[in-house]
């Protein structure tokens, strides 16, 4: 019985640690990314820039705005990112999209260097 009992528990325990050794891999999806562009030289000022994002070429969905120029986005690791803006004047008339960034797919780097191992 004790031997069965400690068997289940010391596999519930292999499996406890596998587990937690993996959640930090895990826990990081995204990855932020500044963009940047140059306001348009024609038309009235713009106050502020619309931000649309298409994911994995899909459709643009409105994703934010920006009082200047730059804009950071939270991009998922592993999927194909692209951004377009839109600027807006004081009286609220949006002008045209830019044209759109070119893809970019983030990626991890590799897991950073250990801390020294110590007798214990």
């Amino acid at each position: 019985m004790n031997r069965q009992t400690l068997g289940k528990t010391t596999l519930v325990l292999i499996i406890l640690v596998g587990a937690l050794g993996t959640t930090g891999a895990l826990a990081q999806t995204t990855q932020p990314v500044n963009y940047q562009w140059t306001a348009p030289t024609t038309g009235a000022p713009v106050v502020h820039y619309v931000i649309e994002q298409s994911i994995n070429l899909g459709d643009w969905t409105s994703i934010g705005t920006s009082a200047n120029n730059t804009f950071t986005l939270t991009a998922t690791v592993g999927e194909s990112h692209r951004i377009r803006v839109a600027g807006v004047d004081a009286d609220s008339r949006q002008g045209i999209f830019s044209i759109a960034s070119e893809p970019f797919v983030p990626t991890l780097d590799p897991p950073g260097q250990p801390g020294q191992p110590i007798i214990f």
